[in-house]
């Protein structure tokens, strides 16, 4: 008679590194699409605000993207489906949208959809969230991207705006700041860094190197350290 096999034990501490694993995947999935469609943290948004419907904030969906937004609401998978819906229909991609760069950012962007074709609803993103469901293959990496010169501006012009609303939301003092921000990145970075978040952009060439792994550049990573710090304090 065949000997019954014992259910498998899971510790506490191996769930809870299970979750933040499915919460690290997650959040690279969402910032390899982003990536994969050309779009900026603050793409989304600017959508959201000018077709007016109600999207994920940037700054959550940065902490959501580095896999540290604990427990998500409902709303959140909601808000992701609303944005896949949109782009997988023509005639409501581009409804309401206003400005011409959004419409370029907006025009070729894909939906995200699962290894079998099929178009993630609400229940797909918080299945993937929680660890019940696998990130599609197509969106485990992403490469470096391709930008051209006038990208490469708009990108640093967003940084710069992106600084100067935390700055004014935080009521902070603009020179001390802007000098804890420079000195948040490398040394070697700091210069050059500070020249831009002033008004001279990186070229295209720059920001290549600049890239990380295929996950962000290295600026978006001084910015977000620096906003929780600022903010926090």
């Amino acid at each position: 008679m065949a000997q019954a096999k014992k259910p498998v034990k899971r510790t506490y501490q191996a769930v809870l590194d299970w979750q933040d694993e499915s919460r690290r995947s997650f959040g690279k999935m969402l910032l390899n699409w982003r990536r994969r469609n050309g779009w900026t943290q603050y793409t989304a948004c600017e959508w959201g605000t000018e077709a007016e419907f109600e999207v994920i904030s940037y700054g959550n969906l940065s902490v959501i993207e580095q896999g540290k937004a604990g427990e998500l609401r409902q709303k959140a998978f909601f808000q992701l489906e609303e944005i896949n819906r949109r782009l997988d229909e023509p005639a409501k991609k581009l409804e309401g949208v206003k400005s011409q760069r959004l419409k370029e950012q907006l025009r070729d962007a894909e939906p995200l959809r699962g290894d079998d074709g099929k178009l993630w609803d609400a229940v797909d993103f918080w299945s993937c969230y929680i660890g019940y469901a696998p990130v599609p293959r197509s969106y485990q990496a992403a490469p470096a991207p391709t930008l051209t010169p006038k990208r490469a501006e708009e990108i640093c012009q967003k940084w710069r705006q992106h600084v100067r609303r935390v700055i004014k939301e935080g009521g902070l003092d603009v020179t001390q700041a802007l000098e804890q921000l420079v000195m948040g990145a490398p040394k070697e970075h700091q210069k050059r860094f500070s020249e831009v978040l002033a008004i001279d952009d990186y070229s295209s060439v720059e920001l290549a190197q600049l890239w990380v792994d295929g996950e962000e550049f290295l600026p978006e990573q001084w910015i977000s350290a620096w906003e929780q710090t600022a903010l926090a304090a």
